[in-house]
């Protein structure tokens, strides 16, 4: 599934009488690296050289798309994704989220004097991305007939519930960048039904087993038409609120029963029929698919994957050299709209043949390193392995839409020091989220032209 890139571009510099040259070599490469210094780049001029040999090479580079196969999205990120929407590119996607409910085994339960008041169903929004905000959004709440179990859920992976009839349902103006809290009136005959078991000692709150076996759970569905998704906080925002009085006292007082600490997971599912990514026929795959543009999409799981043969094929042809600056860069992508915006970074993880992140005998995760750090170790039997904990990522600009960052050390351990070349699977993640995995949090996307990736280098070669 690979094209090989080709060199479509380069540069050659050279000088053989420094003194007289230098301001000459020196302006090209101000121009051709946008650095306002030659330092900027790491080029460092010895005096005493008789000649100085300045290269730049600019390499594009292809990729193929890749679903990910056994996306797991199992109570790992404390939260669902609900919504989903719709594109030329990507097609129709909805995302569903799946939580059981918990309640307070420690804490009373209303006597049996106690007076229902009313009931509702809470949504805990922690971000949302979408489009057409000055237009309301649905969302309902279902009950699952199918329970969630001890088990791993993947995002393809979807329990049964009624879609005909939900327990709660509401519409909202949502507005971005702030705290959306949605409230939506319970079900009269479930918030009934409940109260008149907490009241009577029912053997369905007996414990949290017997509670699971009455109520299994709840679906959180919106409507992917609507161009919005949502990002909900698992834990006591989300869930249900009974509220009530006693005759003696007329202060409401509240009952829980939320998600706090419950099992979860989100599904997504996909209909690509009619676009590019309808070529993608099998997770864990590498697709080349037609037409101009690429595209990356969060929770579904479907990723570029760089093939960095060029890049081999490149060194491969070099002498002793010096790198002075090396960048990977990917943009300008294609405009979006102002809140559905990509993940500002891309984790570069080295890829295995059969597409799934590189994973060490220690179970690390591999990735391209940070400038200036080390990017080989040696494990205990001798053997060169991959530094693992320093990951780097390609920065996103918002202004001119590219996706860039330096990887210069990293060139310089495939050329010096026996680190092995893979492909590259660009993964949104910050490398600093200590375990926050946003790849799975949201339904963001990114696309870009074919042709707008690009492997830049600057080096030197001393002559003698």
């Amino acid at each position: 599934m690979r094209k090989k890139g080709s060199f479509l571009k380069a540069i050659t510099i050279f000088t053989q009488n420094l003194p007289v040259k230098l301001a000459a070599v020196l302006s090209i490469l101000i121009y051709s690296s946008s650095c306002s210094d030659p330092s900027d780049i790491g080029l460092i001029l010895d005096p005493s050289t008789e000649q100085i040999g300045v290269f730049y090479a600019e390499i594009p580079l292809s990729a193929s798309l890749v679903v990910m196969d056994s996306f797991n999205t199992t109570s790992s990120q404390g939260r669902v994704i609900v919504g989903g929407d719709k594109s030329e590119y990507f097609g129709l996607t909805e995302a569903i989220g799946y939580s059981r409910l918990s309640y307070n085994m420690g804490a009373s339960l209303p006597r049996e004097d106690a007076v229902y008041d009313s009931a509702v169903f809470t949504l805990n929004v922690a971000n949302l991305e979408g489009e057409n905000f000055d237009q309301p959004k649905h969302y309902r709440v279902h009950r699952l007939t199918e329970p969630l179990l001890d088990t791993t859920y993947y995002n393809f992976d979807k329990l049964d519930f009624n879609r005909e009839k939900d327990i709660a349902s509401g519409s909202f103006m949502l507005k971005p960048d702030t705290v959306n809290t949605l409230r939506m009136d319970l079900d009269e005959g479930l918030a009934s039904e409940l109260f008149g078991k907490i009241t009577s000692n029912d053997p369905a709150f007996t414990n949290i087993f017997t509670f699971r076996d009455y109520f299994k759970g709840v679906a959180i569905v919106g409507n992917p038409e609507e161009n919005t998704n949502i990002s909900v906080n698992i834990g006591g925002g989300t869930g249900i609120i009974i509220y009530y009085h006693y005759d003696d006292d007329t202060v409401s007082r509240t009952y829980p029963i939320n998600t706090i600490q419950s099992r979860h997971f989100t599904h997504v599912s996909n209909d690509p029929s009619g676009t590019p990514i309808e070529a993608i026929t099998e997770r864990g795959k590498a697709f080349d698919v037609p037409g101009d543009y690429l595209g990356s999409k969060s929770g579904l799981g479907l990723l570029l994957k760089l093939d960095t043969s060029p890049i081999q094929e490149f060194l491969d042809t070099l002498g002793n050299v010096s790198f002075n600056q090396v960048q990977l860069e990917l943009g300008p992508i294609v405009e979006f709209p102002e809140h559905r915006g990509p993940h500002n970074r891309l984790l570069m993880y080295f890829s295995t043949e059969d597409n799934r992140i590189m994973v060490r005998s220690d179970r690390a995760l591999v990735a391209v390193q940070q400038e200036n750090s080390s990017h080989t170790n040696v494990d205990s039997q001798g053997n060169v392995v991959p530094a693992v904990s320093n990951q780097t990522s390609l920065i996103f600009n918002s202004e001119n839409r590219v996706f860039r960052n330096q990887i210069t050390s990293y060139v310089n351990a495939l050329y010096r020091s026996g680190l092995e070349r893979t492909d590259l699977l660009l993964y949104p993640r910050d490398p600093n989220s200590q375990g926050t995995d946003h790849f799975k949090r949201s339904l963001r996307e990114y696309q870009v032209r074919k042709d707008q990736i690009k492997f830049k280098v600057y080096y030197t070669k001393v002559k003698r």
